[in-house]
């Protein structure tokens, strides 16, 4: 976990930082070309037609309402809204999310079926059998998920409801610098037991290996990036232009060392592990 109990930033620090780079062009047009408009600001997302697969787990009906937890600057919010008919509502503590996330072109096709709220994650203030699914995609190691997975459980409605978390985690101990350049503790500790927890509240649990596809992603990503170097010191400054390249560089080193993972847990009441 982040914040004052390790001394650094704290996750709300954490959202308003990532969710400012988006209004950075050179960033956001790289990740656009890398991952699709639908993960513009996003670690998130295994490949670009990952809205397109969870958009078929968590079904198509007009009627189904979606929590996206963690939504980051809302990108797959609005992708899922606008490939399932549904009504989605992105959650994120950081309060830049929705005015960022409106610009996508996938919220203007679903214009009046997507919202955006602040808060937290893992206690979201709404009322029991509100949602149909619950995605987290990309921020559950910030995350109790004993707490999230207790108070998602009691959002859950419908003839299906899923809750839907993708985690990436590194493997080897965090450094001072992976901190300062990825702001993101979490990310670098032990994977939170997700899958546990859903397990222990009564669901049945399917787990996806998604790294090789993911690594794929960072690597566009990162030369992306790299090609943007020029602009993006321009348009950031020297420092943290060049810290914004070096914190995906750490990813896709990480990947290539074989030390990085990436698994999707999907989960649907029932009581048993598969």
């Amino acid at each position: 976990m982040t914040g004052a109990a390790t001394g650094g930033p704290s996750m709300v620090e954490i959202a308003e930082e990532w969710d400012s780079y988006q209004e950075i062009p050179a960033i956001d047009e790289a990740y656009e070309e890398a991952l699709g408009d639908q993960f513009a600001g996003r670690f998130s997302g295994a490949t670009p037609d990952y809205p397109e697969r969870l958009a078929a787990r968590l079904g198509r009906a007009s009627g189904t309402r979606v929590l996206d937890a963690g939504c980051g600057t809302g990108g797959l919010t609005a992708a899922l809204a606008a490939r399932t008919g549904c009504e989605a509502v992105g959650l994120d503590a950081g309060p830049a999310a929705g005015r960022v996330a409106r610009t996508r072109p996938a919220a203007r096709e679903a214009v009046g079926r997507v919202s955006h709220t602040v808060g937290d994650m893992t206690k979201p203030d709404f009322p029991a059998g509100s949602f149909d699914a619950v995605p987290a995609i990309g921020s559950g190691y910030w995350s109790d998920p004993a707490t999230a997975v207790r108070n998602w459980r009691a959002l859950l409605r419908g003839d299906a409801p899923a809750i839907v978390v993708v985690i990436s985690r590194i493997l080897r101990p965090q450094t001072r610098r992976d901190v300062e350049l990825a702001l993101q503790a979490g990310l670098f500790e032990s994977c939170p037991d997700w899958d546990g927890a859903l397990f222990v509240a009564g669901f049945d649990v399917e787990v996806r290996d998604l790294t090789a596809a993911d690594a794929a992603c960072v690597e566009r990503l990162h030369a992306a990036l790299a090609r943007r170097l020029p602009q993006l010191r321009e348009q950031m400054g020297p420092e943290r232009g060049a810290r914004h390249l070096a914190a995906v560089e750490v990813l896709r080193d990480e990947h290539r060392a074989g030390r990085m993972s990436r698994i999707e847990i999907v989960a649907t009441p029932g009581g048993g592990r598969r």
